[in-house]
Parts: C-alpha cells; sequence; structure tokens
C-alpha cells in the first residue's frame, strides 16, 4: 500500500513539475504574441481587464505595487445587489516602455496561475479578463462594459452578464451571432484571453450595426448552465491534473443540457452529472443500467444517491465503451 502511494505520489508531482514547465513556455509565447501584436497596431492601446470579485491582483494597501500606480478606470455596475468592491476595472499598459512590458507579463503570468487546477477546483476566480486592444478612450470602454454586463434575463430580471470573467466568456461567446459579439466588443477591435481550455485566444467580430446583445430565451437557458459547466470542469481538471480539451469541454455544454432534459434540480446533482459523461464516457447516461436509474429515480430522488447504485465492474463497463460502440453499430443498420 505505502509503495502504491509513493508510486502515485512521484507521479503527481511528476505531473506538476511538468505543468510548471509548460506553463512557463506558455506564459513567455502569450507575452511575446500580445506584444507583437501591439507593436503591429501601435494606434492600439492596450487595456487590462480585471475581476476583483474573488481575489484581487494585489492588496490595495500595498502602495508600492506596479499595479498600484497605474490609473484605475471602474466599470459601474447599477445593481442594488452588486457589491461596488466585486466591479471589474481596466489598468492601461504602456507596452513602449520596459515597465508597461513587464506588467503585462506578470498580468500573462496570474492569468495562467489562475488556471492551475487547485486554483480553479477551490474557485478562486480569474483575475484578469484579458488584454483589449482599442484606439477608444478609458472612458468609452467601461461605459460600454457598464451598459451590457447588466442585462434582463428570460424572465425579465435584472441579471450580471459575467463576459468580463475570461471562462464564462469562453462559454458564451460560441453561443452569440455575429452582431451580438460586435455588440459586445463595441469599442474593443480584439479581445485577447485564455480561452475555456486556457489557450490564448483573439476574440473579434465582423462589423455590423447592432448596438445590443439582446439575448434569446435559449441562450439564457444555455448561460444559465454555465456556471455548473464551469464547476464541473474545474474539478474533471483536478482529478486529471490538466486543462480540458476542446472536446472535453463540448462534452460537458452536451451533458449540462441532458441533465436538465432529466429533470435534475439540484446543484451537486447536476455537476455529478456532468462529472461523470467527463469521466466515465460522453453518452454514459445511454448505459443500459444508467437509463434503469433515471427511468426509476422519483423527483424528489437525488441523482448522486441513485447512481451509486452502479457497481465498480459497471462503472468501468461504461468507461470501456464497447456496449456505446455496439449501440451506434445495431443504430445504424
Amino acid at each position: 500500500m505505502d509503495d502504491r502511494n509513493s508510486r502515485e505520489t512521484g507521479r503527481l508531482e511528476g505531473m506538476a513539475e511538468s505543468a510548471k514547465l509548460d506553463n512557463a513556455t506558455a506564459i513567455g509565447d502569450m507575452v511575446a504574441a500580445l506584444c507583437a501584436y501591439f507593436n503591429r497596431h501601435r494606434d492600439m492601446r492596450c487595456l487590462l481587464a480585471v475581476d476583483p470579485s474573488q481575489s484581487g491582483l494585489f492588496d490595495d494597501e500595498d502602495d508600492e505595487h506596479p499595479f498600484s500606480k497605474l490609473p484605475r478606470t471602474i466599470v459601474e455596475i447599477d445593481h442594488e445587489a452588486f457589491p461596488e468592491a466585486h466591479r471589474p476595472y481596466f489598468l492601461p499598459l504602456d507596452l513602449a516602455t520596459p515597465q508597461g512590458v513587464a506588467l503585462l507579463a506578470e498580468s500573462v503570468r496570474l492569468a495562467f496561475e489562475d488556471r492551475h487546477p487547485e486554483s480553479m477546483a477551490e474557485g478562486q476566480g480569474q483575475r484578469i479578463g484579458g488584454w483589449l486592444a482599442t484606439s477608444a478612450s478609458l472612458n468609452e470602454v467601461a461605459a460600454h462594459w457598464s451598459r451590457h454586463a447588466l442585462q434582463y434575463n428570460e424572465q425579465g430580471r435584472p441579471c450580471v452578464l459575467r463576459f468580463y470573467d475570461a471562462r464564462a466568456l469562453g462559454l458564451i461567446w460560441p453561443i452569440l451571432s455575429g452582431g451580438q459579439q460586435q455588440a459586445l466588443l463595441g469599442p474593443v477591435t480584439t479581445w485577447h484571453a485564455l480561452d475555456a481550455c486556457a489557450k490564448p485566444i483573439a476574440y473579434t467580430a465582423v462589423a455590423q450595426s447592432r448596438t445590443d446583445l439582446s439575448l434569446t430565451t435559449e441562450q439564457w437557458q444555455e448561460i444559465h448552465r454555465h456556471g455548473l459547466i464551469n464547476r464541473a470542469l474545474a474539478l474533471h481538471a483536478l482529478s486529471i491534473r490538466r486543462q480540458p480539451k476542446p472536446v472535453e469541454v463540448e462534452t460537458a455544454i452536451a451533458a449540462a443540457a441532458r441533465a436538465d432534459g432529466y429533470g435534475l434540480l439540484d446543484r451537486d446533482d447536476q455537476i455529478a452529472f456532468i462529472g461523470h459523461a467527463l469521466a466515465w464516457h460522453p453518452q454514459f447516461d445511454l448505459h443500459p443500467k444508467v437509463l434503469q436509474i433515471l427511468s426509476r429515480k422519483d423527483p424528489d430522488d437525488f441523482y448522486t444517491a441513485a447512481i451509486s447504485d452502479l457497481t465498480s465492474t459497471e462503472i468501468t463497463e461504461i468507461q470501456q465503451g464497447d456496449w456505446y460502440d455496439r449501440l451506434v453499430a445495431s443504430a445504424s443498420r
């Protein structure tokens, strides 16, 4: 037992060390790419978007921290239930100076740090919302975000759309139409960020005249599931010691919709269902035993309790996927 524990500890330590090396390379590559972009577009200023809702870039009492010396432009969110301390803000980065490049590098490091599986699983938030390229003033961009952050959901209730959280944006962006994407960008030409898989991405849109998001009922339904999806992905990332791959993000999105279809209402049940699609099989709920469990579950029963009837042998069978291959082959005849 001790030998197995030692081997497992060694394996996890090795994976953690490898992740550190990969992160160092990824940080350097992203800093170089951002510097190259802004060198090509010298008419654009670089705005660092910050989300302080979970933790700040620095201790606000630390007057000597380099970020504290930059002027802060706060995004006003007119909602009485939204704490002032949680409002996002912008910091201008002058990449024509060594100090500005150093701050850029530090912001990129923080962005990747917040994507460590441990940080994600602890729900520590994403401090860095991205690096915005714009020829507009900070006040113009802040006013635009202020108008779009407070939305009215499908029930007509005021709702803060947390697009300034990079992980949330990674799920929101693909469900928007081209016009909605342009409406979200507004005066921003390119929004550089980390996507749902912690890979650098540049959000741009074809210029259109649309000026508001006007989200549909279907889009709101998807957005309501995004918190569950990101939580399940964070727990999955912790268990596999790496960031999710695009196919795993798609698996989580699809599983969240199916959890709704099965009538799962409890948050822990929904997250567990998505987690099983990630850990067992993307279509695990089509396995005969799982279908049987779901069909006999009363509406008031917890999914997590019902699914515990699966044996370890049945879970292994689900993971191997031979049953699904037979199901697909049978359906194609």
